[in-house]
């Protein structure tokens, strides 16, 4: 694991440190992501979704989230950026402050996974839980109070799994965001009471 806890980290930085320019094109992003699959590129955008930042920002990070978890639920085996978006690009700055916040928690988290439940990191598997990676990114586009953080942080720790191919991680990331989940669908239930009381 030691390896593989210095390619997750290492990653990151380089991208962010390789290049001078204002602007970052975030297809060098997804392009640096084909040796470690799709739990590097979603670790990235869903620590986007659940620190602090001014709305609409979750909700237009989540967008990358849900193309990225349609490939996985197809059956890609690293993520590919779709050629409308090859032109984007990400402020240098942004992108150096979301990896030097993260990158002390990530190492930290690196030390407790390891691979168990290898059941859960198979083709068929992967699958499934780009499946569950769409639902929940599709929660976080939603401009509801709670929807972002917690589907966000599901799919945060279940891009940790994968990277560590720890099944009863990637587990536990399904059942956080499934609760993110049923915790906005309530928030959504209780705003429309609310509303048709009033009629």
């Amino acid at each position: 694991m030691d390896q593989q806890r210095i390619i997750t980290t290492q990653v990151i930085e380089d991208v962010v440190n390789g290049s001078s320019a204002d602007r970052v094109p975030l297809q060098d992003l997804v392009r640096a992501m084909d040796a470690v699959g799709f739990g590097l590129i979603m670790m990235i955008f869903a620590l986007g979704t659940i620190f602090p930042t001014p709305p609409p920002f979750p909700s237009i990070i989540s967008i990358p989230l849900v193309v990225f978890a349609l490939q996985m639920a197809s059956g890609y085996k690293a993520p590919k950026l779709p050629k409308k978006f090859s032109k984007l690009t990400v402020k240098r700055s942004v992108l150096a402050a979301l990896v030097n916040k993260s990158s002390p928690y990530i190492r930290k988290v690196e030390r407790i996974l390891r691979p168990r439940l290898l059941f859960m990191t198979s083709d068929v598997a992967k699958r499934i839980i780009g499946f569950f990676v769409l639902l929940f990114s599709s929660f976080i586009l939603l401009p509801i109070p709670l929807s972002n953080f917690v589907p966000g942080l599901g799919v945060l720790i279940i891009s940790f799994g994968l990277l560590g191919k720890d099944g009863l991680v990637i587990i536990l990331g399904i059942v956080v965001g499934g609760f993110g989940m049923a915790l906005s669908m309530a928030t959504l239930m209780l705003g429309a009471e609310f509303i048709t009381s009033f009629f």
